[in-house]
């Protein structure tokens, strides 16, 4: 990989990915949505039909901009997988441009790997409420990232009205950039023992929140789709919680924030038996989460970190049948 230390030379290089990115979104979608990956069995399902307006309030949105029929043209499956590639593009240049070795090369290798895994190509054509909330929680995180709040507000009351897990998430999300601030003048040592209580209140009190609601097994039967990935996830939340007693740049911004509340929270809905939306949660909030454990390395181990995780989730999303499963 070419590490790029010249700013003028590092500031083209970042503002033409803007124009990757988006030539990219659009080849990408329109690839989804020629069918030549396949369509999933939720799009069989719920999504080939037009202009559908099911669903609660945190559901119509979703279901009418992923089944948006114009003139007789389905073009909601372009659409979603369109925002799915550009907020996936935000999020990774988002991320990488903090190693101030912006390599246009590494960043559409990555890019092009990334949008090709399973939290991505799940959500073009099956989970596809769920991908255009995680589409725009990822640009809300940036949004945060930037401090960009008003943008954050809005991009996640999109999410909201997307998909029910989008509210999940978006809690998460002003919740980890509020206490950010508030905390940013405290030393690195109260910051982590602040926040690891502030986990532990939060873990108790959602797991007493789903109970007060009814969200549990008994009347929401749920089960892993495709494979048990409760392990890893819960693996995942665990090692991130840990590695912040270690490594204080965890819990100094909002983006590394939200995943730290998150990896707390999210076992509450495994506790409730509620296993499918704890995947699907896990899903979502994966390519942060490699990310974020990316921005631990040094630049050169960063860059061979995330180019060979990438394709390890690609050849598991191969693996386990995602492709394959699509007709």
């Amino acid at each position: 990989m070419t590490v790029i230390n010249n700013k003028p030379q590092f500031a083209n290089n970042f503002n033409f990915s803007t124009v990757v990115i988006l030539i990219i979104s659009i080849v990408f979608a329109l690839l989804i949505g020629s069918g030549l990956y396949g369509y999933g069995n939720d799009f069989y399902a719920a999504y080939n039909k037009p202009n559908v307006a099911w669903g609660g309030i945190f559901d119509r949105l979703g279901y009418l901009v992923s089944t948006l029929t114009v003139n007789g043209v389905h073009i909601g499956i372009q659409i979603v997988t369109f925002f799915l590639a550009l907020s996936s593009g935000l999020l990774i240049r988002e991320h990488i441009k903090f190693k101030q070795s912006f390599s246009l090369i590494f960043f559409i290798l990555l890019y092009l790997i990334a949008i090709h895994t399973w939290p991505i190509i799940m959500s073009t054509s099956n989970g596809m409420r769920q991908g255009l909330s995680m589409s725009f929680i990822f640009m809300a995180l940036v949004s945060s990232s930037r401090k960009a709040y008003f943008w954050m507000v809005i991009l996640s009351l999109i999410a909201i009205f997307m998909h029910k897990s989008g509210l999940f998430l978006v809690a998460i999300v002003g919740f980890a950039t509020v206490v950010n601030n508030l905390l940013a003048s405290f030393s690195p040592s109260s910051k982590t023992l602040i926040n690891f209580l502030i986990g532990i209140f939060l873990l108790i009190a959602a797991y007493i929140f789903f109970d007060i609601v009814g969200f549990n097994e008994e009347n929401k039967p749920s089960k892993i789709i495709g494979g048990d990935f409760r392990g890893a996830f819960i693996l995942i939340g665990f090692v991130y919680v840990a590695l912040s007693f270690f490594f204080k740049s965890i819990l100094s911004n909002s983006f590394n924030l939200t995943l730290y509340y998150f990896s707390f929270i999210a076992p509450s809905l495994l506790m409730k038996g509620l296993n499918w939306e704890y995947e699907r949660l896990g899903m979502m909030m994966l390519i942060p989460y490699i990310l974020s454990f990316g921005a631990l390395l040094k630049r050169t181990s960063y860059q061979f970190y995330l180019i060979l995780v990438f394709l390890l989730l690609l050849l598991l999303t191969i693996f386990t049948g995602m492709y394959a499963s699509f007709k």
